[in-house]
């Protein structure tokens, strides 16, 4: 069993939320941005790093944490345990339809880049995440206001 502090980040432009789909790995799912807290960083810094490296973005707001949550990641396939921080960031600049951006330093220990396809969904519908990071979509809309 591995252990590691992670980040979710929820990125939001008005009221859509920007998503991936990993180009290679379409089983991954459709997700969040977000990964490892590096060793003496603080989880709010990795939210912002990681927000940039898995998005290829800038112009975002200060992270707002919603949730910090402990988890045994093994429901989902994986044996690790991850002390997660869930983050909210308002993204302000222009919201493309889609585009793909390659994340040049993942951490799945692979050494390659990662391509992902991003895309912004609404809010107001339903909203499928794969894994852990659709956890607090309920807590970022109460926080949004959605309807």
């Amino acid at each position: 069993m591995t252990y590691r502090n992670r980040v979710f980040i929820y990125i939001t432009n008005g009221d859509h939320l920007l998503v991936f789909d990993h180009v290679d790995f379409p089983e991954a799912g459709t997700q969040v941005p977000g990964g490892t807290v590096e060793p003496g960083e603080i989880p709010e810094a990795a939210a912002l790093r990681e927000a940039r490296e898995e998005t290829g973005l800038n112009d975002f707001s200060s992270p707002a944490l919603i949730a910090r949550q402990k988890m045994d990641l093994e429901p989902f396939g994986k044996q690790e345990i991850i002390d997660g921080w869930f983050y909210h960031l308002q993204y302000d600049g222009e919201r493309k339809k889609r585009w793909r951006h390659a994340e040049q330093t993942p951490a799945d220990g692979r050494g390659q880049p990662i391509l992902f396809e991003l895309y912004w969904v609404s809010l107001h519908g339903e909203v499928s995440l794969n894994g852990a990071d659709g956890l607090y979509l309920e807590q970022l809309c109460e926080r949004m206001k959605c309807e």
